[in-house]
C-alpha cells in the first residue's frame, strides 16, 4: 500500500513539474496571467471641475500621471474605474500626447485633449481597450497640456463640448 502511495505521489510531482516548466518557458501566457491578477487601485490626488459658460457641469476625482512611469502605465491593469473618476496626464512637452496608448487597458475610455488655456479641444470617444490609438495630428499652433481619461460615454453624459468646456483642478494634500 505504501508503494502505491509513493508511486502516486511521484506521478503527481512529475505532472506538476512538467506543467510548471511549460508555463515557465511560455512568457506571454505568464505575463498575461500576472497582468490579469494585478489590479492597481485608484489613488485620489485631487479634484477636477469641468466648466461650461462659467458653470461647473461636473466634479470628478482625479489621479495624476506626471512621472514617466505613471504616464506609461496610465489606467493599465485596472478592471474598472468609477463613473466620477479619471486620470489626468500632465504633459511636459507637445509630443507626449502621441505616446498614450490602450495596450493592457481593460476598460473602454473617452480621451479628452486639453490645451494650454485649459480648454477641451478634442474628445476621442469610446476607445476600445487593448488597441493602439490613432495618433491625432493637431495644428502646429495647438499646445496639448493635459489629457484626461474617463470611462467611455461620460463626456457625452456630462455635456463636455470641444472648444467650450474648460477645466480647473486642485491637488489634495494627503
Amino acid at each position: 500500500m505504501k508503494k502505491n502511495n509513493i508511486f502516486l505521489f511521484l506521478i503527481i510531482c512529475f505532472c506538476f513539474i512538467i506543467n510548471s516548466s511549460e508555463r515557465f518557458f511560455d512568457d506571454s501566457d505568464m505575463f498575461l496571467e500576472i497582468g490579469n491578477l494585478l489590479e492597481i487601485k485608484f489613488i485620489k490626488n485631487g479634484e477636477l471641475y469641468l466648466i461650461n459658460n462659467n458653470f461647473i457641469i461636473k466634479k470628478i476625482d482625479i489621479e495624476l500621471a506626471y512621472l514617466d512611469t505613471e504616464k506609461k502605465n496610465g489606467l493599465k491593469y485596472r478592471s474598472y474605474i468609477k463613473e466620477n473618476r479619471g486620470m489626468l496626464f500632465l504633459l511636459k512637452n507637445q509630443e507626449e500626447y502621441k505616446q498614450i496608448n490602450m495596450k493592457n487597458v481593460q476598460i473602454p475610455l473617452d480621451i479628452v485633449y486639453i490645451d494650454q488655456f485649459d480648454t477641451v479641444i478634442f474628445v476621442n470617444k469610446y476607445i476600445n481597450p487593448m488597441k493602439d490609438i490613432e495618433i491625432i495630428n493637431f495644428p502646429s499652433n495647438t499646445n496639448i497640456k493635459y489629457i484626461l481619461e474617463v470611462n467611455a460615454g461620460m463626456t457625452n453624459k456630462w455635456g463636455v463640448k470641444e472648444g467650450l468646456t474648460k477645466i480647473s483642478w486642485v491637488v489634495k494634500n494627503n
